[in-house]
C-alpha cells in the first residue's frame, strides 16, 4: 500500500504544482491556469467548531509522536508530582508499541488521528519539542484561549536550524507551515542567552523567550543517577562490569552517510588500553536514519549494542561514560555531566556547506577528529582537567541557565496559565 501511495505521489508531481497560500492548498496543473483550491481550516471548524476548550487539559508531543522522552517527558513527570487533577494527553505513533513507557495518569491518542486533532482543538495548553506542521497542514486552528509552549529538542545550537538554514526552507509549503507554527507559539523555552538569540533569529516570529533551562537536562543534576544507569544496563543487557561508550550519529539531509565510518572495535580496543577496563559500544541512530548498523560503523562483529528502540536518550547519556557524535546536539546535554565527549566528523566540510554551523566546532570543548586514527589519538591523549576547564568556559560564554530546575519552572508557567484562564 505504501509503495502504491509513493508511486501515485510521484505521478502527481509530474503534472501538478503544489503550494499553500493564506491557509489554502492549491493544486495547479502545470503550464496552465487550471487549479484546485481547498481550505486548510474549513473542515476543522465544521467538525470541531462546537467543542469547548478545557483549561486543565494539557497535550504533549515528543518529536512527532516518537514516544515518551525529551523535554515533554520531564515536564509531564513534574506535573504528575504536583497532585493536581490535570488531564494530561500525549499523541504517540503506534500506541500499543509505546504504551508501557508511560506512567499512570497520562492518556494516549494516536499521533495525527482525528482524535488527536480534537484533543489539540480543546486543550488549554499545548507543550511540544517540535513544530506542529503536520497538524496545521490538517487544518488545526489555535484558539484565543489556548496557549502554546515550545520546548524544542536541540541544545546550544551546533548546527543551523529553520530560517537560518537554506536547505530547510527550499519548500515554500513547509516554510509557510513552519512560520505559522512560530506565529502561534506563545512561549519559547531556552537554556541560555546564546540559544535565545538563535530562536529569535531562526523561528521568524518569536515574542516571549524564557531562559528556564531544558527540562530533560534536570536528570543530570539528580543524585540517583545510579538508578537510571542500572535501568539502562538492564534494558540493553550490559553488565555493571562494562563501561559504556555511546555513539550518536545524526542524519544528513540527503540521507547519505559518509564513506568513512566509525571503527567500533577499534574504539573499544583503544578505550580498554587507556582505562584497563572492559567497554561496550552502544549505537543510537537518529529517527530519520534508521537502517543497518553497518551504515554508520565498521567492524561491528557482535560487539555493538543497538539502542534505537530505547525511548529516552537522556537516560542513555546518563548511563554512558563517554559520548561520540558528529553533529548531534545531544553531546551538549552530555557535557553537563562533565564526562568526556568527542566529535567524529569525517564529512565536516560537506556538512558545513549543506547545513552550516553557528560557530566553528573547534570552539566547543570536544576534541574534533575527522578520521578513526585521529579519534583514537584523541582518546589516548585525553586530558580531563583541560577538558573540564573548557566545558566551564563554554557554558559561561553561552550564558547557560542549566541548574536542574527547568521542569519546575515550566510547570509553574503551566499552572499560572491555567489559573489565569480559569479566573
Amino acid at each position: 500500500m505504501q509503495t502504491i501511495k509513493l508511486k501515485v505521489k510521484g505521478l502527481a508531481k509530474k503534472f501538478f504544482e503544489y503550494r499553500i497560500e493564506d491557509d489554502v492548498r492549491i493544486y495547479q496543473l502545470k503550464h496552465t491556469g487550471i487549479a484546485l483550491k481547498k481550505s486548510l481550516t474549513k473542515q476543522t471548524f465544521r467538525e470541531y467548531g462546537g467543542c469547548a476548550i478545557e483549561p486543565e487539559k494539557i497535550i504533549f508531543d515528543n518529536y512527532m509522536g516518537r514516544g515518551y522522552g525529551c523535554n515533554s517527558k520531564y515536564v509531564t513527570e513534574e506535573l504528575l508530582k504536583s497532585g493536581r487533577n490535570f488531564d494530561i494527553v500525549w499523541t504517540v505513533k503506534e500506541i500499543e508499541k509505546h504504551k508501557d513507557e508511560f506512567p499512570e495518569g497520562v492518556r494516549l491518542v494516536e499521533y495525527g488521528s482525528k482524535e488527536a486533532m480534537r484533543e489539540y482543538y480543546t486543550a488549554g495548553v499545548w507543550v511540544l519539542n517540535y513544530h506542529l506542521i503536520a497538524y496545521f497542514n490538517k487544518g488545526l486552528v489555535k484558539r484565543e484561549n489556548q496557549s502554546y509552549i515550545q520546548l524544542w529538542h536541540g541544545s546550544f545550537g551546533i548546527k543551523r536550524i529553520e530560517n537560518d538554514c537554506d536547505c530547510l526552507t527550499q519548500s515554500s509549503s513547509w516554510t509557510y507551515l513552519a512560520r505559522k507554527n512560530a506565529q502561534n507559539t506563545d512561549y519559547w523555552i531556552s537554556n541560555s542567552t546564546f540559544e535565545s538569540g538563535v530562536y529569535r533569529r531562526a523561528f521568524w516570529s518569536v515574542e516571549q523567550v524564557l531562559e528556564f533551562g531544558h527540562p530533560r537536562n534536570d536528570l543530570f543534576f539528580r543524585e540517583d543517577l545510579a538508578v537510571v544507569e542500572d535501568k539502562v544496563r538492564k534494558s540493553l543487557g550490559i553488565s555493571r562490569g562494562e563501561r559504556i561508550a555511546l555513539y550518536v550519529p545524526t542524519f544528513r539531509e540527503n540521507l547519505q552517510f559518509p564513506e568513512q565510518k566509525l571503527d567500533a572495535c577499534g574504539l573499544k580496543r583503544v578505550l580498554e588500553e587507556r582505562t584497563k577496563e572492559s567497554w561496550r559500544i552502544v549505537v543510537r541512530l537518529h529517527p530519520r536514519m534508521q537502517g543497518a548498523l553497518e551504515t554508520v560503523c565498521t567492524h561491528v562483529d557482535g560487539q555493538v549494542v543497538r539502542a534505537d528502540g530505547y525511548p529516552d536518550i537522556q537516560e542513555l547519556l546518563a548511563a554512558s561514560q563517554i559520548v561520540v557524535t558528529d553533529y548531534s546536539s545531544c553531546i551538549f546535554d552530555f557535557m553537563l555531566t562533565r564526562r568526556p565527549g568527542f566529535l567524529f566528523a569525517p564529512d565536516i566540510k560537506d556538512y558545513n556547506q549543506e547545513r552550516g554551523f553557528y560557530y566553528p566546532l573547534e570552539e566547543t570543548p570536544f576534541p574534533l577528529t575527522e578520521s578513526n586514527e585521529e579519534l583514537f589519538a584523541a582518546v589516548r591523549n585525553f586530558n580531563r582537567r583541560e577538558y573540564e576547564e573548557r566545558v566551564e568556559q563554554f557554558l559561561a560564554e553561552k550564558g547557560s541557565k542549566e541548574d536542574g530546575h527547568a521542569a519546575e519552572r515550566v510547570c509553574a508557567l503551566i499552572e499560572k496559565i491555567i489559573k489565569e484562564k480559569e479566573s
